[in-house]
């Protein structure tokens, strides 16, 4: 009977090609693995989540205890960050720790006839324990979502066949070690001597939220029966999945007839996170007025503006045209506050006036002169008869080349001289931790920007109150560094209080696609320094370029509030990159240069902006210098994932507030970046076409 099981599973295989009708992607709620991916109970499918969804989780199958973050970070790509702890008694403290990144990479989409098709890997950077890369096909007829694959390493244990993969080359066809304290990496995927099948069926029954899930993997638990004493569970499992609301998933199985498993998950999507200022502000109090009279007053403009918290200035007008640069607010979109700054011209702009122009600005930082008709306002805006769409058809955008060296109009005082505000509580953890499980602090971080000094130059400054964090274990765990990059960051989360920044800037736009940035001071909690950035973005293309260069001095956290300097310094530079993949709605950033530890090397991420204002990135660095790496060797990579909610959209809560999450390894050394406090690419972002493509249907109500 074993040897017919390949078999039976190429059956399965076959049957994904040609089930019809199939649909192109199941309306059925998704559910995970007992590894945190989407798939079946132990097997994984090709099935991807909504983009921006988030889910986190825990799962048990003895031996182990799975905990996992998974962003679905875009379309045809999910990221899994994975610790799996071996648990002898649910009791007690975990024998062993064997964290893991895993991703998923869709290459066929589903159609009538074609399955969908993903390419994955688990443990992809992490353990060898838990290591295994896959193909899935996964196809749905009617209530039916059948799935078949391909497993190397763990996932083909049982070794179905020969790996063909040795036909393109012999790397592929090497033994492959299954445990050891080496951690997986690039060169060890899709390689060993043999291959195992796998597949599996969910059944979506009548009842909303329920689906019965039955498998055959082929994971042998090799590793863990040569490691220890060990009764390996049957290849296949039967269980459900139950989906009491759709944030939550349970899911329940039996893996054979001898072992349990049970799969706890919460789920999210950051696109639906609440809006910070999806309708006008409160503080409107004037219409549009749908027709004209009176004469053109182009100080009532300002006035009448500045009454409802809208910075007009350098307001002009001539017979047909009123013009006006407008100082953009925080977390708010361009159109949106064009749409209420238009309104003022258009309300005092007299009876000839036909062209309504604004220039926005940022921060003394200058974008594109945008051009829009008053009729066609007038008739969106006081009359509803228009719409977003008629008023982008006849919008203009021209770049500007008149751009002072610093004549701007400032946000309104807040109090105290204060002219902006921010608050943050800012949550950083690692999974990914082999010796010590999972490590983590949160902090609150308020900031505010103060007045001007001497026209030129904007100074701002935040202080960090440290709630909680356990990382005292690191000193216990690794050596101390000779000259410390961040590897003594348990030293800064031991102050409850300490000053995060305190700087001076100067910031200016050549021209509205040229812009530049100066400044100095404690630019972040652990560094002090002074440098600038320059970026070329030209507003219509999907890309920008820019360079960056510090000169870094390492704060001392032995000193009061952190102010004191330890003495070392270095030069650290980059060149950098922008490129918008409109296919996959993403922003890739790429950069390369010198790094804080005087180390040589390159950063790729994948930059996700959703309409709510929620931001999320997924991030690796390689440098030509090794670090202590998760496993007691070394490594030339760093890599993580940052998530960041604006809170100003709850109630009570105050405007300028935001959750930021970071899941990273911690006190790494090598790959480590100053951070700029005032990236030029995100001040830009409000004046660039995509922006106010994806936002302009909020010029209307």
């Amino acid at each position: 009977m074993h040897t017919l099981k390949p078999y039976i599973l190429c059956g399965l295989t076959l049957c994904l090609y040609w089930s019809s009708p199939g649909h192109a992607q199941s309306s059925a709620p998704l559910s995970t693995t007992l590894y945190g991916p989407l798939g079946l109970n132990a097997i994984p499918s090709a099935r991807m989540d909504e983009q921006g969804t988030i889910r986190t989780g825990i799962s048990t199958l003895d031996p182990y205890v799975h905990s996992w973050l998974n962003l679905q970070i875009a379309k045809p790509l999910s990221v899994t960050l994975r610790q799996s702890a071996e648990i002898s008694n649910i009791n007690d403290d975990a024998d062993r720790l064997y964290p893991g990144a895993d991703f998923k990479l869709r290459l066929l989409t589903e159609t009538a006839r074609r399955p969908e098709l993903s390419l994955g890997a688990q443990s992809a950077i992490g353990h060898k324990r838990m290591a295994g890369e896959y193909i899935a096909a996964s196809k749905r007829y009617k209530n039916f979502d059948f799935t078949a694959g391909l497993g190397w390493g763990r996932l083909g244990s049982d070794a179905h066949f020969k790996n063909p993969l040795k036909a393109l080359s012999s790397h592929f066809g090497g033994n492959r070690a299954l445990d050891g304290e080496m951690p997986n990496g690039p060169e060890n995927w899709f390689t060993g001597n043999d291959i195992g099948l796998f597949g599996g069926i969910e059944y979506f029954t009548p009842w909303q939220g329920l689906s019965l899930k039955a498998d055959y993997g082929a994971d042998r638990y090799e590793a863990e029966k040569s490691a220890f004493n060990y009764n390996a569970p049957a290849l296949w499992s039967l269980g459900l999945n139950v989906q009491p609301a759709p944030w939550i998933d349970l899911g329940l199985a039996m893996q054979g007839t001898d072992k349990l498993m049970a799969r706890l998950s919460l789920q999210g999507n950051a696109k639906n996170w609440p809006d910070q200022d999806r309708q006008y502000s409160a503080e409107d109090d004037s219409p549009f007025r749908p027709y004209r009279t009176g004469l053109t007053l182009p100080a009532e403009m300002e006035l009448k503006a500045a009454s409802e918290n809208i910075m007009l200035y350098d307001t002009q007008t001539d017979h047909e045209t009123a013009r006006a640069t407008l100082t953009l607010q925080n977390n708010r979109s361009t159109p949106r506050q064009l749409a209420r700054a238009y309104k003022h011209l258009a309300n005092h702009a007299g009876q000839t006036v036909e062209s309504l122009e604004i220039i926005p600005t940022r921060l003394g930082l200058k974008g594109p002169k945008i051009t829009v008709l008053r009729s066609d306002l007038e008739n969106a805006l006081g009359r509803t008869e228009g719409s977003a769409e008629e008023i982008w058809h006849n919008t203009e955008i021209t770049p500007t080349t008149d751009t002072p060296l610093r004549k701007h109009r400032a946000p309104v005082d807040i109090g105290y001289g204060l002219r902006d505000y921010s608050l943050e509580l800012d949550t950083q953890a690692s999974l990914s931790e082999e010796d010590s499980g999972t490590l983590y602090r949160t902090g609150f971080i308020a900031g505010a920007q103060g007045p001007e000094i001497f026209g030129y130059l904007d100074n701002f400054m935040s202080l960090r109150l440290n709630l909680a964090d356990n990382l005292e274990r690191l000193k216990n765990i690794r050596p101390r560094a000779v000259l410390p990059v961040r590897s003594n960051v348990d030293r800064f989360a031991r102050r409850t209080l300490a000053l995060d920044t305190a700087f001076n800037a100067f910031t200016h736009s050549v021209r509205s696609d040229l812009h530049l940035s100066l400044m100095g001071g404690y630019l972040e909690e652990m560094y002090a320094g002074a440098g600038g950035e320059i970026l070329y973005r030209p507003h219509q293309a999907r890309w920008a370029i820019g360079a960056e260069s510090f000169l870094a001095f390492k704060r001392d956290p032995e000193t009061v509030l952190n102010l004191g300097l330890n003495g070392d310094r270095l030069l650290t530079g980059h060149i950098k990159g922008w490129y918008d993949m409109p296919l996959w709605d993403l922003t890739l950033h790429a950069k390369a240069g010198r790094y804080l530890a005087e180390d040589l090397g390159a950063s790729l991420s994948l930059q996700k902006h959703f309409r709510s204002g929620a931001k999320l990135e997924a991030y690796t660095t390689i440098t030509d210098q090794s670090d202590f790496d998760l496993f007691g060797g070394t490594t030339h990579a760093d890599h993580g994932i940052r998530l960041a909610l604006p809170l100003g959209g709850i109630k009570h809560i105050p405007r300028n507030t935001k959750a930021g999450f970071t899941l990273a390894p911690f006190g790494r050394d090598i790959g480590q970046s100053l951070e700029n406090p005032l990236p030029l690419y995100e001040l830009t972002e409000g004046f660039s076409t995509r922006h106010l493509v994806q936002y302009w249907d909020e010029i209307t109500p």
